[in-house]
């Protein structure tokens, strides 16, 4: 469906039924920018920092699953 399509049955609805696309568009509009707000927050947090640059330690190697259960 085009937009020509979509605003002739917008156009075709009665004045209530208008006001109720208006208000429902009004509403994924706001509940988009609310989850926009939210992937900016995450991705600026410590930890999302932490995650994409850990932090390295010279010389160091990871133990393996035997070493650590021999701990």
């Amino acid at each position: 469906m085009g937009y020509a399509e979509l605003i002739e049955k917008l156009q075709n609805l009665p004045a209530d039924k208008q006001s109720e696309v208006v208000d429902f568009v009004e509403f994924l509009a706001s509940r988009m920018s609310l989850h926009d707000v939210k992937s900016e927050v995450r991705s600026a947090s410590t930890l999302a920092e932490w995650r994409a640059h850990p932090l390295t330690v010279r010389d160091f190697s990871p133990m393996s699953r035997d070493e650590a259960n021999a701990r």
